[in-house]
């Protein structure tokens, strides 16, 4: 299967990163509403990612009342027929009632699989039918997928976790787009990398004023429980994985979006 290769990124500057290879761009945020881009920043992108003749997809966070209407305003900049990521019910509503020109897309937050790395601690000791389950998404399961074509939801994406997909029951209609090499593991609104760089708040855990500390450090967390290193960017964990199974690559994930650096 011909696969297309989107670049995901979350700033305007990283346009850098373009190269012949890619087809899209995928740009925005998908765990912090806080970083939402501006109007200006979002018009700017799109005309420079259409410009080059690319197509563009526009990625949207899990969000609060304050973040929705943040969405809401950026939503009327973008024409007709843009694909739009949502990882919040609350912007689907939006998209079904007021933006029905627009094309959503599942995001990675919404559909559902097994994320821990400590899964790989023990995967070679299951039986077929545990390890199955680990693999396996909300996407197989014919009531969910039956909901998304509904509300004509086509599009879905998947991060890449340890042990590998099991995409057997997804339909082939509903179109996939695989993340990689960095896949998330939880998120939260406490952000702990808020207040990182003020000794005197040592401890100190809650929503704090945003400084957007995120932009300029990324912590690498190691610990013997887990089998490979984790990345905190901001409010988000991530590891890092570019191994994609047979299975996977021969599966109908028609879209391969890749994350140059550590989203934020």
């Amino acid at each position: 299967m011909e696969r297309e290769n989107a670049l995901f990124i979350t700033q305007k500057e990283n346009l850098r990163y373009l190269n012949p290879d890619f087809k899209r761009v995928h740009f925005g945020v998908e765990f912090c509403e806080r970083l939402l881009p501006a109007k200006t920043e979002l018009q700017e992108t799109h005309a420079e990612v259409a410009g080059r003749g690319l197509a563009f997809t526009f990625v949207t966070p899990y969000v609060t009342e304050d973040g929705l209407q943040k969405v809401q305003n950026l939503l009327k900049l973008l024409p007709d027929a843009t694909e739009v990521v949502f990882n919040d019910w609350g912007v689907f509503r939006l998209l079904h009632e007021q933006f029905p020109q627009l094309v959503p897309v599942l995001g990675r937050m919404l559909t559902k699989i097994k994320r821990g790395p400590r899964i790989m601690n023990f995967i070679d000791r299951l039986p077929k039918d545990a390890l199955d389950h680990l693999r396996s998404t909300n996407l197989g399961v014919p009531r969910y997928t039956d909901f998304l074509f509904a509300n004509n939801i086509r599009r879905a994406e998947l991060d890449n976790p340890l042990q590998g997909l099991n995409l057997n029951g997804v339909p082939a209609q509903l179109k996939l787009s695989l993340h990689i090499p960095f896949a998330y593991v939880s998120t939260t609104r406490f952000c702990l990398t808020a207040n990182c760089d003020v000794p005197e708040k040592k401890g100190f855990i809650g929503v704090f004023p945003c400084g957007k500390e995120c932009k300029r450090y990324t912590f690498f967390l190691d610990n013997a429980a887990m089998t490979t290193m984790l990345i905190r960017k901001g409010n988000t964990i991530f590891f890092r994985n570019t191994t994609v199974s047979l299975e996977m690559r021969e599966s109908h994930i028609d879209r391969v979006v890749i994350a140059p650096e550590v989203p934020n």
